[in-house]
């Protein structure tokens, strides 16, 4: 085995290994290497491909046997905000995988990115943040996929502890008729065309002037280039004012936000919420959706020692 920083001739194997540990990760398409390419300019430049909460810092691990790319790790320096409103800089996982049954090739690359996380006088080390994911890492909102579980296993062996998390839940071929709620109001739809292939929609919910309500959805193409993710839309905010929840109005800004989106080619639906959003859930596992993905973010206290059962 072969421990190396990542470098631009690697990119052709790394970029065939991430397709590859990612093959069963809901929502996550093979990706091309000039985008991939994007995704590691940090690493090479110093240029990340990240608009917010950016990392400096950056660098990548490249493990290989004969040859055979067998794990990588892509890490940097993020800065957050302390209990005491200062910012502090903490190490920060973008992306870990490793292959199946290679536990100690996975160990080897995540030690090795410990060590220079270290040299930066950090206090913990986040792993798949949702603001450093990878734009085709899955859809908005995503951390480490239950797919991934070999790497959950080995952060989680390593110290690494759940902090946040995300279920995803999926709706293929859906049809849809709204049912209108028991209080009337008006709806508004709008579209913006970000995406290359269909447009993002925006239905709202009105009393008189008033907004009482609002359903946001994306295209699956503002996060990967893939033919097939071009057919799929995300809602990533369902909202209704406090006062007029449970008397049907939600589902029928979710119902028609999916009919009007089916009208101009969607085909298939996801959505996620908080890991301890029981209400959403429970309202969108009855409204058609399935649950096909738990995803987690991850820290690591490095004043903390692991516990090894």
């Amino acid at each position: 085995m072969e421990i190396v920083q990542y470098t631009p001739d690697l990119q052709t194997r790394v970029t065939q290994f991430y397709n590859r540990v990612t093959a069963n990760v809901p929502h996550c398409y093979p990706v091309k290497e000039e985008e991939f390419a994007v995704a590691l300019r940090g690493v090479t430049t110093g240029k990340s491909d990240i608009h917010e909460g950016g990392i400096d810092s950056e660098i990548a691990f490249v493990a290989t046997m004969k040859g055979a790319v067998q794990a990588f790790i892509h890490v940097g320096i993020g800065q957050v905000r302390n209990n005491e409103g200062k910012e502090e800089d903490v190490g920060v996982i973008r992306f870990f995988g490793y292959e199946r049954g290679a536990r100690h090739v996975g160990q080897a690359v995540l030690a090795e990115a410990e060590v220079y996380l270290k040299t930066h006088n950090i206090s913990r080390i986040s792993a798949f943040s949702q603001d450093c994911r990878y734009r085709f890492y899955h859809f908005g909102h995503a951390y480490l996929s239950d797919a991934l579980d070999q790497v959950q296993a080995l952060l989680g062996f390593n110290g690494y502890r759940r902090c946040e998390g995300e279920v995803f839940l999926d709706w293929e071929n859906y049809t849809v008729t709204p049912i209108p709620p028991n209080l009337p109001v008006e709806l508004s739809v709008e579209w913006e065309n970000r995406c290359r292939e269909r447009s993002h929609c925006t239905v709202k919910a009105y009393r008189g002037d008033e907004q009482v309500g609002i359903c946001e959805s994306v295209c699956g193409g503002e996060f990967s280039s893939h033919p097939d993710a071009q057919d799929w839309l995300h809602t990533v905010w369902l909202g209704i004012e406090g006062d007029l929840q449970g008397q049907g109005l939600g589902r029928y800004l979710l119902q028609s936000a999916l009919q009007e989106m089916h009208k101009v080619g969607y085909r298939h639906a996801a959505i996620s919420t908080n890991w301890e959003n029981y209400r959403a859930f429970l309202f969108y596992s009855n409204c058609g959706y399935r649950v096909v993905d738990w995803t987690y973010g991850y820290e690591k206290v490095l004043s903390e020692t692991p516990t090894h059962n």
